[in-house]
C-alpha cells in the first residue's frame, strides 16, 4: 500500500496494532503525527568519555555495564537508590537519593550496558566519584551505535527508544514527500530548507552537526521548523488583524477632555501614571472608526479594575450600555461592590448577573431594554435570552480564564462592542506586540500609591514554626492569613500535605484559639461562597485552600500568604497566589514552604520569587524555565502551543516570521493565490476557531 501523511500508524511496517495502541498514547495514531514527534535530546555518543577522565563539576556521558544496583536506607527513613557502572578504566556510582516504589530496582540490574548523562561530584564520605540523578539510556539489543548523534524522544510506558529509532529512518524511505507549508516565494526570500528536509535532519542529524547547536534549537533544520509556527500563527493573526481593522466598522464612543475630567475627579483616588497613559490609549481607540480591541497586561493588584471602570463610564456617559465578565462569582461581586461604592457610577442603574442570581428574568429584562446601563456578571451572561439593547463596551477580566468561543460570544451580543480585555498574568511588552498581533497593548507596571510591601521567604521544613509564629503574630493584629495547598485530600501515590487534612491539625492542634476556614474546588459552590463571604468580611482568620483563591479574593486585611509545596507549584501560579496579599496598606508575608527532594528548576523559580515582585520580571523568567509549550499554561485560553519554539529563545526568529507573515496578507488578504492554497489550508485547520477568524476567505 501507498504511505502518506494520513496513514494510520499501525500500517507501517514493524508497528501493528498492539505497538499502535502504546503510540496513541504519545497522540501518535497517523504517519504524520510520528514524522512530527521530534526528539526531546540528543544523545552525543561521539563524546563518550571514559570514567577515569572525569573531573568535579563537570556535566559528562560515560557508557558501561551495571555493576551493582540496589537500595540504600537513607535518613529518617528515605530510600536511596545506588547503582555503580563500570568500563574499561574505572567505576562510577549513580545515586537516586528518593527512590519510591521499586521503579529503578525493576528497570536497572547487574549486567545491563547504559549511557549515563550527568553533573560529576566528589564524595568526601566514599572518596569517588559520583552522578547524583542521571539521565541513563540502556543500551538495547542491537543498538551499537558508538560514535554517533543520537536522538532521544519522549516516550511512554512500554515504548523503548530504539522502537522510534528504527521506525522513524525506515518511514522517510516509504513516503515519497513531506507536504510544504510555507509559499515557495517564502522558502526563496528566507533561504530556509524545505520542510521534509528540515524534519528528516532533525531525526537524524549529520554527523558534523555541533551538539551544541542542537542543545539549543540553532542547526538550520530546527530554525525551519520554529519559523514554520511562528510564521503559521502570525499569518493567522495577520488575516484577523486586517478582517478586524481593515472592514469592519464599531461603536464609536466620543469622550471630551471635560467628561473625562469630571469622571477622574470622582475616582476615590488619583491615577497612576501607567493608568492614565493607559486610559488615553482606550479613549483613541473609542473614538476610532473600528472597534477597540485592546489588551491590558497589569501585574496583580496594579490597578486595572479601576481602568476598567472609567472605559465603561466614558460608555454610559455617552448613552451605551457596558458589561464586565468575571471568571468567579466572587469576583463578579467584588466588581459589583467596587461600582456601587463609587461616586461616579451613583446615578446610573448597574445589575449583577450570576448563575445564583434570583428573579433572573428581571435582571435580563432590564438588561434587554436599556434600563441597566452597567452590567456585572459570569458565565451566566453568554445565556442565549440575555440581550442588550446598546451595548457599546465590553470588558473581559482574567482572560485566559474563558474560552475563545466565550469571549466571542460576549462580543457578538452588540453590533461590533469596543473590547477590553484584562490580564494579571503578564508576558514581557515585545512578546506581547509580538504574540498579541490581533491586539493592541495597554501596559500598567507600577502599583497604587500606598500599597504595603511584600517580604517572600522560603521556609524549610525545619523551619516551619518560624512561619507559624509570623501567622499568629499578623493574626493577633487584626490580619488574616491564606495556607494554600496544592491537594485536597491525601493521596497514596503523592507524598504531599493535603488541604482537608492540615485543615484539621490547623482547628485542632497548631491554632485552636483562631478561626479557620477551609475552602477547595470540590465544595458546591454556594457553600465555598459562604466561606470566601465570610473570610472577606472578617469572620474567618486563616482560610486554609486550594488554588481556587488564585483568583477571586480581594481582601486589603490579608497580609499572610503561606504555600505549602510550593516547589510544586509553577513560577506563575505562586505570583499569582502572591498576588492575593499586599492588597493594603500593611507590609505583608509569603511564606514559600518547601519539602524535600527539591528540583534544580523549582529551586530557581523559588529564587527568583524571593527576589523579585515585578510580574514582567517573573513572566519572562516562566517562560524561560519552561521552555516550548502552552503559553499561559491553559490550553482553553486560545494562545498557541508550540511543540519546538520557544518565546523567549526564538524571540528573533519569531520577528522575523511575524515580518514575514504580514508582508504575505497585505499582498494576497484572503490567501486566494494558488500558491497559497496549502497555508490557507493549513491555517483553516489550526487557527481559525483558536483565533475566532471566521472563514479566512
Amino acid at each position: 500500500m501507498s504511505i502518506d501523511f494520513k496513514t494510520e500508524i499501525q500500517f507501517l511496517k514493524g508497528v501493528g496494532p498492539k505497538r499502535a495502541e502504546t503510540l496513541a498514547r504519545l497522540g501518535i495514531e497517523t504517519v504524520g503525527d510520528l514524522l512530527f514527534h521530534l526528539p526531546a535530546r540528543y544523545e552525543d555518543r561521539r563524546n563518550i568519555l571514559p570514567i577515569e577522565n572525569l573531573a568535579e563539576g563537570m556535566t559528562a556521558t560515560v557508557r558501561g555495564t551495571i555493576a551493582t544496583a540496589r537500595v540504600i536506607k537513607g535518613r529518617f527513613g528515605k530510600k536511596m537508590f545506588q547503582m555503580t557502572i563500570r568500563d574499561a578504566t574505572g567505576i562510577l556510582s549513580c545515586l537516586w537519593f528518593s527512590a519510591k516504589g521499586d521503579y529503578h530496582e525493576k528497570k536497572y540490574h547487574t549486567g545491563l550496558e547504559i549511557i549515563a548523562t550527568g553533573r560529576v561530584t566528589f564524595s568526601r564520605y566514599a572518596k569517588s566519584f559520583e552522578m547524583p540523578h542521571p539521565d541513563v539510556e540502556i543500551v538495547e539489543g542491537d543498538d551499537n551505535s558508538r560514535n554517533a548523534i543520537i536522538p532521544v524522544y519522549p516516550l511512554t510506558e512500554g515504548l523503548p527508544q530504539n522502537t522510534l529509532r528504527g521506525i522513524v529512518p525506515k518511514t522517510f524511505e516509504l513516503i515519497p514527500r513531506i507536504p510544504e507549508t510555507i509559499p515557495e516565494s517564502v522558502l526563496k526570500k528566507t533561504g530556509l530548507l524545505p520542510r521534509g528536509e528540515a524534519i528528516r535532519q532533525i531525526h537524524t542529524p549529520g554527523q558534523e552537526t555541533g551538539i551544541e547547536d542542537l542543545a539549543n534549537w540553532r542547526t538550520d533544520a530546527q530554525k525551519r521548523m520554529i519559523f514554520e509556527e511562528f510564521f503559521l500563527l502570525e499569518t493567522a493573526m495577520a488575516i484577523q488583524r486586517s478582517k478586524n481593522r481593515d472592514t469592519v466598522i464599531g461603536v464609536e464612543v466620543k469622550s471630551n477632555d471635560k467628561t473625562y475630567e469630571e469622571l477622574a475627579s470622582e475616582l476615590p483616588f488619583q491615577l497612576t501614571d501607567d493608568q492614565t497613559k493607559s486610559i488615553e490609549e482606550i479613549r483613541k481607540d473609542l473614538e476610532g472608526e473600528h472597534p477597540m480591541n485592546r489588551l491590558l497586561q497589569g501585574d496583580v493588584g496594579s490597578g486595572k479594575t479601576i481602568v476598567a471602570v472609567v472605559t465603561m463610564m466614558l460608555a454610559v456617559k455617552e448613552g451605551y450600555q457596558s458589561v464586565i465578565m468575571a471568571p468567579t462569582e466572587i469576583l463578579a461581586e467584588q466588581h459589583f461592590k467596587t461600582f456601587k461604592a463609587l461616586k461616579c457610577m451613583a446615578s446610573f442603574e448597574i445589575e449583577l448577573l450570576k448563575a445564583s442570581t434570583k428573579e433572573k428574568s428581571d435582571v435580563k429584562e432590564r438588561i434587554a431594554n436599556g434600563d441597566a446601563k452597567i452590567i456585572i456578571g459570569t458565565h451566566a451572561l453568554l445565556q442565549g435570552d440575555v440581550e442588550f439593547k446598546n451595548l457599546g463596551v465590553v470588558v473581559i477580566d482574567e482572560q485566559h480564564r474563558f474560552g475563545v468561543r466565550q469571549r466571542a460570544g460576549l462580543i457578538s451580543k452588540g453590533p461590533r462592542p469596543n473590547t477590553l480585555i484584562m490580564t494579571a498574568t503578564p508576558i514581557p511588552r515585545t512578546l506581547a506586540l509580538t504574540l498579541y498581533s490581533d491586539l493592541d497593548v495597554s501596559v500598567i507596571r507600577n502599583a497604587p500609591k500606598g500599597r504595603g510591601k511584600i517580604d517572600t521567604q522560603v521556609i524549610k521544613p525545619s523551619d516551619i514554626s518560624k512561619a507559624h509564629i509570623i501567622l499568629h503574630r499578623e493574626i493577633k493584629k487584626g490580619r488574616q492569613a491564606y495556607i494554600v495547598y496544592p491537594l485536597v485530600e491525601e493521596s497514596d501515590k503523592v507524598e504531599l500535605k493535603a488541604a482537608t487534612e492540615m485543615y484539621e491539625r490547623y482547628r485542632t492542634k497548631v491554632f485552636p484559639d483562631l478561626r479557620i476556614g477551609l475552602v477547595h474546588g470540590r465544595m458546591k459552590a454556594d457553600e465555598k461562597n459562604g466561606v470566601m463571604l465570610s473570610f472577606m468580611n472578617g469572620e474567618i482568620d486563616i482560610l486554609i485552600s486550594t488554588t481556587v483563591i488564585e483568583v477571586g479574593i480581594d481582601q486589603p486585611n490579608a497580609t499572610v500568604m503561606m504555600i505549602e509545596h510550593s516547589e510544586r507549584f509553577g513560577l506563575a501560579q505562586l505570583h499569582q497566589l502572591r498576588g492575593r496579599v499586599g492588597r493594603g496598606a500593611d507590609d505583608s508575608h509569603c511564606l514559600l514552604a518547601i519539602e524535600y527532594p527539591i528540583s534544580d528548576i523549582a529551586r530557581e523559580r523559588l529564587k527568583v520569587m524571593a527576589r523579585s515582585t515585578d510580574g514582567f520580571v517573573i513572566a519572562e523568567k516562566d517562560l524561560e524555565l519552561r521552555g516550548t509549550g502552552d503559553l499561559l499554561g491553559t490550553r482553553q485560553s486560545g494562545l498557541p502551543t508550540f511543540k519546538v519554539a520557544n518565546l523567549i529563545r526564538d524571540f528573533e526568529i519569531l520577528q522575523w516570521a511575524k515580518d514575514e507573515a504580514f508582508a504575505l496578507v497585505k499582498s494576497d488578504p484572503d490567501l486566494s493565490l494558488p500558491e497559497h492554497k496549502r497555508l490557507k489550508t493549513e491555517i483553516e485547520k489550526n487557527w481559525t476557531e483558536r483565533l475566532s477568524l471566521g472563514d479566512v476567505g
